[in-house]
């Protein structure tokens, strides 16, 4: 992994525990993000499925497997909102506090703008259902046996105050085993 970080973005990458992963799983940890086409590149070798989380408020996950190809989804995904789109700072530029009706049209505005982004990725990003049929047929081309659809959709629908929680019962419910 830590050779597929480019030279020109520094990444700090550490292993997770290998002895929890059997042949040929890995788990890693990237502080600072992957660079563009690290999970492609991984998957030239295997299947990939990488969770970018926010402040474990959630988590974007890409996943690559053949021959399927990539496709992304998100947990937590009312969450991941804020993090997608920034919310503004209560100022005007020149620094001074907004207030009154100034304030009430940037909040609006802002509310807008997260419910566009919200439309765009509803419209075009495997969620609930759609995800889980995705993450079923990732799991079975990647040589797992996953739960059942309904049991993925369970894990895709939840909220957690933890992303990571969700990533780690999406992992048990691929099918991803556990070393013993």
């Amino acid at each position: 992994m830590a050779e597929l970080i480019s030279a020109g973005k520094r990444a700090d990458v550490e292993s997770i525990d290998d002895s929890r992963w059997p042949d040929p799983w890995r788990g890693w940890r990237v502080w600072d993000g992957l660079p563009d086409g690290t999970c492609d590149a991984l998957a030239e070798t295997g299947s990939v499925l990488n969770a970018e989380i926010y402040d474990s408020d959630g988590a974007r996950l890409t996943a690559v497997s053949h021959p399927s190809g990539r496709w992304m989804t998100y947990l937590n995904f009312e969450r991941v909102l804020s993090h997608l789109v920034l919310p503004p700072a209560p100022f005007d530029a020149d620094g001074n506090e907004l207030t009154g009706n100034a304030l009430d049209e940037q909040n609006a505005a802002y509310r807008s703008e997260v419910a566009q982004v919200r439309q765009r990725l509803l419209a075009t990003v495997p969620m609930g259902l759609a995800a889980a049929q995705r993450a079923s047929a990732w799991a079975y081309e990647s040589g797992l046996t996953p739960a059942a659809v309904d049991e993925l959709q369970l894990v895709f629908d939840g909220t957690e105050p933890f992303a990571e929680e969700l990533f780690y019962r999406l992992l048990d419910r691929l099918g991803m085993p556990q070393a013993s």
